[in-house]
C-alpha cells in the first residue's frame, strides 16, 4: 500500500482512497521505530475494517500510519510521506500531483516519487524531503532545508546509487 498524507487538510491517502480525519487529537501513541522518541497522534482514520492513527515523531519528524483492528489490536506500521499542500483532491487520484504542463518538472517529480520513501528517510529529514518535493513542483520551500538536503545528495547516491538533481 502507498501512504501519503496532506498535513494541511489532515487527509490520508492510501493508494487511490482518500480518508478524511474522523478525529484530530494530540496524544502519545507509541515510540518512533527510527529514533525511540515519543509519537504524537495527528489524526484518526477508518479504512475498511481497520483504524489508522497518523502520528509524528517529536524528535526526528517522521510521520507514521499505525494500523489497528477495531478492537485496537496493533496490526502494522508504515512510514508515510507528507506534504504541506493538497495531495488529494476530489477530481484526481491521490498518487497524482498536478504540477503544471512543464514536462521536465513532471519528469523530475515522477522520478522522485519512484524513489522508495524508506530510502529517502534514511538520508533526509522529513522537512528536507518536503523541501525537495516543493522545489520540484515550483512551490515555496524553506531554503535552509533545501540547502541541507542538497549537501546530502552525494551521500544518497553513494548509498543507494540514485542521483537526485533538484
Amino acid at each position: 500500500m502507498n501512504f501519503e498524507y496532506d498535513l494541511k487538510n489532515n487527509v490520508l491517502c492510501i493508494d487511490e482512497n482518500q480518508l478524511h480525519a474522523r478525529g484530530i487529537e494530540n496524544n502519545e501513541v507509541g515510540i518512533c521505530s527510527s529514533c525511540g522518541a515519543n509519537l504524537l497522534s495527528i489524526s484518526y482514520h477508518a479504512f475498511n475494517e481497520d483504524l489508522i492513527i497518523v502520528s509524528k515523531c517529536g524528535n526526528c519528524g517522521l510521520i507514521y500510519a499505525n494500523i489497528y483492528d477495531y478492537n485496537w489490536a496493533w496490526l502494522d506500521e508504515a512510514v508515510i510521506s507528507h506534504f504541506s499542500d493538497d495531495i488529494c483532491n476530489n477530481d484526481a487520484k491521490c498518487n497524482s500531483i498536478e504540477c503544471g504542463s512543464d514536462d521536465k518538472i513532471n519528469e523530475k517529480l515522477q522520478s522522485l516519487k519512484n524513489i522508495p520513501m524508506k530510502q529517502l528517510i534514511t538520508i533526509f529529514s522529513s522537512a528536507e524531503i518536503t523541501a525537495i518535493f516543493a522545489r520540484v513542483k515550483g512551490d515555496e520551500c524553506v531554503r535552509q532545508y533545501l540547502y541541507n538536503a542538497r549537501k546530502k545528495y552525494d551521500k544518497f547516491e553513494d548509498v543507494f546509487g540514485i542521483a537526485i538533481d533538484v
